[in-house]
């Protein structure tokens, strides 16, 4: 029978999911991605490098759709503190499309924020505040002529709110919250940090 390259590929890739999933990144082995597969570990070289480069061609498309969907959100032009806070209110109500996007893609969520540990997506939620904190802290030095308390623009204020509402959207997903009572408890954390930018800034 002729060597079918697609159909391996598949198959190690329905077994790798099967395997991070129910043991996570660290304890999976190839050998037993490989058997459970039923391929060898020299047909599981001719697809992959490593066991890595096989998560990362698991999780790595939804990933790129989730970033285009987060970088994709629409500016408004800034000609007044209530367009601050306007432009703030956007960023956090466009969170509700990607908590969808999220419950529309849960197997590769859940692998991503529970079995990634010792992958290089084990920080991905902290990689992804911290991408969030430094667009907020150019958004607010852009804003300053706006401000009341432009002194209090600070890395550590745009790191908590963006925290708090990525977490919240991550956190109740793999609590096993509902996407509506995600969507209310992240709304709930944004109108918060709205409210602390509001005052903390003088808007």
């Amino acid at each position: 029978m002729p060597y079918d390259f697609d159909k391996t590929h598949e198959k190690i890739l329905e077994s790798a999911m099967n395997n991070f999933s129910q043991v996570g990144f660290r304890d999976a082995s190839i050998r037993n991605i490989c058997k459970d597969a039923g391929v060898t570990n020299g047909a599981f070289y001719a697809h992959f490098k490593s066991k890595d480069e096989l998560f990362s061609a698991l999780v790595e498309g939804c990933l790129n759709q989730f970033n285009d969907l987060y970088n994709g959100f629409t500016d408004i032009k800034i000609q007044s503190a209530e367009d601050v806070i306007n432009m703030f209110k956007m960023s956090y109500t466009s969170v509700e499309t990607l908590i969808h996007y999220v419950y529309e893609n849960k197997a590769i969520f859940m692998l991503i924020l529970k079995n990634s540990g010792g992958s290089s997506y084990e920080n991905y939620v902290n990689d992804l505040i911290e991408e969030e904190s430094k667009n907020t802290m150019i958004f607010m030095e852009s804003c300053r002529a706006y401000m009341k308390k432009p002194e209090n623009i600070s890395e550590r204020i745009a790191r908590i709110g963006s925290a708090l509402v990525i977490n919240s959207m991550f956190e109740a997903f793999v609590a096993g919250e509902s996407e509506e009572d995600n969507i209310k408890d992240t709304r709930l954390s944004s109108d918060y940090c709205i409210a602390g930018y509001r005052e903390i800034l003088g808007l």
